[in-house]
């Protein structure tokens, strides 16, 4: 019997071990989501200072970096594609999708009593997340069709 329940406390720290480690993955997860998808920190700060300048400088021109009208960006990635072949806006649209996959398999492991609802909401909590703070901090553009992009996982 006290073997039993030895077995049992082993399987349960175990659990709870691999819960801590699946919330640390899901820890760098973000925070290289957030490196790669908004701040793009790869080694050269002077690159980000750029970018923030030039989105700062575009926006008092009167463009805003804010695409709303959805599907506009998945269909002219795709019609890129068709015309041209692989370039710059098709290889985002691939990376978008590749990069945000892992989510749709961390979260249920992280979360207690996962479903797929939860798993759909925070998703699009944090997909939306990213979306505004690379608006708000000129890092990026805000696009709906990345938050749509949610349900390709």
């Amino acid at each position: 019997m006290s073997k039993l329940n030895g077995s049992l406390e082993g399987e349960e720290a175990s659990t709870i071990m691999s819960k801590i480690n699946s919330k640390h993955i899901f820890i760098l997860y973000l925070f290289g989501l957030v490196n790669f998808v908004i701040v793009k920190f790869f080694g050269d700060i002077k690159r980000v200072i750029n970018r923030i300048a030039s989105n700062k400088a575009q926006k008092a021109m009167g463009y805003w970096n804010l695409e709303l009208i959805p599907f506009r960006t998945i269909f002219s990635s795709i019609d890129s594609y068709i015309r041209v072949g692989m370039v710059p806006s098709s290889i985002n649209l691939i990376a978008n999708i590749a990069l945000f996959v892992p989510m749709g398999y961390l979260i249920p492991i992280v979360v207690r009593r996962p479903s797929l609802i939860k798993t759909i909401i925070i998703s699009f909590a944090i997909i939306l997340g990213i979306e505004i703070i690379q608006f708000a901090t000129y890092l990026g553009s805000a696009d709906i069709d990345d938050v749509l992009r949610l349900y390709d996982f």
